[in-house]
């Protein structure tokens, strides 16, 4: 592997890290706020938790689409001049 195509490899990891962390973060953010409601008011139904954080997931993605849009966009024009440098190192 040359050090391009391991550059890129590893920019593409990060991307997507950076790019799920939002969606990734309100999930957590609102499972553990349905689990202190269920555990307060003893409610053992799953959808208490699953609804909410179905919602939270949702709202996210619709929220932050045009600027992960925007990064994956970026990273696609940068990426693509090098693919056939990388193609025939």
């Amino acid at each position: 592997m040359t050090p391009s195509l391991v550059a890129v490899i590893r920019e593409g990891f990060l991307l997507a890290l950076l790019l799920a962390a939002p969606i990734l973060v309100a999930a957590l953010i609102a499972g553990v706020l349905t689990g202190l409601l269920a555990a307060f008011t003893q409610i053992q139904d799953p959808a208490v938790g699953l609804v909410p954080r179905v919602a939270a997931v949702g709202a996210s993605i619709v929220l932050f689409a045009p600027a992960i849009g925007a990064q994956l966009v970026t990273f696609a024009h940068r990426l693509w001049p090098l693919i056939t440098s990388i193609g025939a190192g």
